[in-house]
């Protein structure tokens, strides 16, 4: 077969232009489905953003639906050097005057000095236990007993001769998980391993220690603050409780955080004081206020997205991917009536102008400042206005809850408008696409079957090129000899 570049050398024709003129003549219908497809996927796309539109609006409104949005508080600490305070839900807004007398701290005790971290200490077995430490004042000298903390297990920890080094015992301790760290200090006088508890009365501890006899030396890390208890570790601080007082009533916690003393405020204990700090928990309207605007901006986003994705312009004369499109405009009428109509979920707001949300002429919202303002100061009805629900009357349903559940319908996966509008979309394009394959496999065929028919034609014309050639050689010598 004559090659491309070839074909038609033989007849003397363009044959080449002629097969692929014809073979894009054969094509066209197959250029003209892929403008349809570039169109419908724009259409998909568009679909794609309205959906995300519609996606952000029912986030909004579930939102207004929640009722921890509608209780949210926010505090200030008159100082928040000495307490600061945040605040979840479940609180509730008041003043507190919190006076800090005493904050946590945990246990901690030194060693006497080694001569240097690596120096040998002894071998055996270091027992910690954590518990609380009580004084009973009724005795002369007052007597200290230790009780071990109930939901704790006492911890031992082997000291063998690879072991018994002052920063190899820190290392030890530090890998038992026995609720107490182990640091070594160093200064003039040499290195002291120093232990250190957990905040809380509860969380002190003591050490007991069993030497073993052929390398004695262990005992030097012994602890406990008990009257009559074998010791030789120095305290150097006392596990205590942080102690406050709330509006005059006193408090007591382990940690320097107080996360249950009020419900729904942590209190954050930094220093003590000597005059109360002063705790204000009120109600969050600023993130109320926030909730609703950005309900109104997820509306108006999908209003705006639908009108101009759904425009002709009399300017450019184009259309919108989604001009004349039923189900969209369908959608958009939906909203509007939804957006517009009454609810008796509230005795005091039956439509959104009640509460300072106009409906503008394009069917988007604007907010009046002043009028929203005073619907904030009624929180309970504007609470039922949007987030109202009855699964027996419609009507006591609120705006919010409305929404959420319209736009639940229009985004079901499966049933829903956009889905079933998408889907036929994606079903029609994958037809094209298949009609596009079968039109340019049949060119294929014709351009094969072409090339072929030129090639035979081109073989057929060299050889009645050649007669010629020899017949006119042949008369020319005749005509010489005549």
């Amino acid at each position: 077969m004559a090659s491309l570049s070839s074909l038609g050398v033989g007849s003397g024709l363009d044959a080449e232009t002629i097969v692929t003129k014809l073979v894009a003549l054969e094509k066209q219908p197959a250029d003209t489905l892929t403008t349809k497809n570039t169109k419908l996927q724009t259409q998909v796309s568009t679909w794609g953003k309205i959906q995300s539109n519609f996606s952000a609006l029912q986030d909004a409104a579930s939102k207004l639906m929640d009722s921890s949005f509608w209780s949210a508080t926010t505090a200030k600490s008159s100082d928040d050097t000495a307490v600061s305070v945040t605040t979840s839900s479940g609180a509730a807004a008041g003043n507190y005057a919190v006076n800090v007398t005493q904050l946590a701290a945990a246990q901690s005790v030194a060693s006497s000095a080694f001569t240097a971290s690596t120096s040998t200490v002894g071998e055996g077995t270091l027992r910690i236990e954590l518990g609380r430490y009580t004084t009973d004042n009724s005795t002369t000298p007052p007597a200290v007993t230790f009780a071990a903390k109930a939901a704790a297990t006492a911890v031992d920890i082997s000291i063998g001769p690879g072991d018994n080094t002052l920063e190899k015992i820190r290392d030890r301790i530090n890998t038992a998980n026995a609720g107490v760290s182990a640091s070594i200090v160093t200064d003039a006088s040499g290195a002291r391993l120093v232990m250190r508890g957990q905040n809380g009365e509860e969380n002190a501890f003591r050490v007991s220690v069993t030497e073993t006899a052929t390398a004695p030396g262990l005992s030097a890390l012994a602890y406990s603050a008990a009257t009559g208890a074998t010791t030789a570790m120095s305290r150097t601080q006392t596990a205590q409780n942080a102690q406050a007082t709330i509006n005059g009533l006193n408090v007591s916690s382990a940690s320097n955080t107080m996360s249950n003393v009020l419900e729904g405020v942590t209190l954050k204990l930094n220093k003590t004081t000597t005059t109360p700090a002063t705790v204000n928990v009120d109600l969050d309207t600023a993130s109320i206020s926030k909730g609703v605007n950005e309900f109104v901006t997820a509306y108006n986003s999908v209003v705006s997205t639908i009108r101009v994705q759904t425009l002709y312009d009399e300017t450019s004369k184009t259309g919108g991917p989604l001009q004349g499109n039923a189900t969209a405009r369908g959608l958009l009428s939906q909203m509007r009536g939804l957006i517009s109509s009454n609810t008796s979920a509230s005795s005091t707001f039956g439509r959104l102008s009640d509460i300072g949300i106009d409906i503008n002429k394009d069917g988007t919202l604007s907010t009046k400042s002043s009028k929203f303002n005073d619907a904030m100061g009624k929180l309970g009805e504007l609470q039922k206005f949007f987030a109202g629900s009855s699964e027996t009357d419609s009507s006591l349903n609120g705006i919010g809850t409305r929404v959420k559940n319209l736009t639940k319908q229009i985004l079901d996966t499966t049933s829903g408008a956009i889905a079933s509008s998408t889907s036929g979309l994606n079903s029609t394009i994958k037809r094209n696409k298949d009609k596009i394959d079968d039109i340019n496999d049949r060119a294929g065929l014709i351009e094969t079957r072409l090339r072929k028919q030129y090639s035979a034609l081109d073989t057929s014309m060299a050889k009645l090129t050649g007669l010629s050639t020899y017949v006119t050689a042949q008369l020319a010598a005749l005509n010489k000899s005549a």
